[in-house]
């Protein structure tokens, strides 16, 4: 009887033994491909988001701001940098650059309407272009804190490339008297303002025009820091 038993339990064992044998790497290769793919949704990292400019041409909606060499400076920023500039900010791959509606007025937005500045994300960097007058020549970046950002310089140079710097600033000035940058400035945005000369210098008015695309281009590549080819 005991050797019946025992018989019978080696013979289950035997029973059993290869359909472990069997199931056991497909087993293995399933739990081991279940854990490669939680191990790569857990090292996968999410990309990074690209940092957004918003670019405003000042001025525009029945303000015409300075007026110099048959024009304004709302409707020379519009016809002649505006589109250069979007042409160029297309072939930013590092980050995002959009523009302010130019049919608009930031600051008319801003303090009559309460939006513009107002309605801007705060991780957004606004970059604002003018046009100086009414005497002098060269052109100037208003910064918004008291030392100017590698940016501020990158730009400082482009000016000093195109038109020169306006002496009465040497490349930079710091301003808090300026309402729609006071409301960025309030809301922690970091922002700077373009002089880019002035539309009453014939030599300004006229170098800017005629190397618009030139400019247009290296200023998109002083904003991003980005290269441009």
């Amino acid at each position: 009887m005991r050797l019946k038993w025992k018989l019978s339990l080696l013979t289950a064992a035997l029973l059993l033994l290869p359909a472990t044998l069997a199931t056991t790497p497909e087993t293995a290769v399933k739990a081991a491909s279940t854990s490669t793919a939680k191990t790569t949704k857990k090292v996968t990292k999410k990309k990074k988001a690209k940092h957004t400019y918003l670019i405003v041409m000042g001025h525009g909606a029945g303000d015409p701001g300075a007026h110099g060499n048959g024009t304004n400076e709302a409707k020379f920023l519009r016809k002649y940098y505006l589109p250069q500039l979007k042409k160029y900010a297309k072939q930013i791959k590092n980050s995002k650059v959009v523009f302010y509606n130019s049919k608009h007025d930031i600051v008319r937005d801003t303090l009559v309407h309460h939006k513009g500045s107002y309605k801007i994300n705060k991780k957004t960097t606004v970059i604002m272009f003018h046009l100086d007058a009414p005497y002098g020549r060269g052109g100037h970046v208003i910064i918004h804190k008291k030392h100017p950002t590698a940016r501020d310089k990158r730009m400082a140079k482009v000016i000093k490339k195109s038109v020169g710097l306006n002496h009465a600033y040497n490349g930079y000035s710091y301003r808090t008297d300026l309402k729609n940058c006071n409301v960025l400035r309030h809301r922690h945005i970091d922002y700077s303002l373009v002089e880019m000369g002035f539309i009453t210098n014939k030599s300004n008015f006229k170098h800017l025009k005629k190397n618009r695309a030139k400019i247009a281009k290296a200023y998109i590549e002083a904003i991003t820091n980005e290269t441009i080819k």
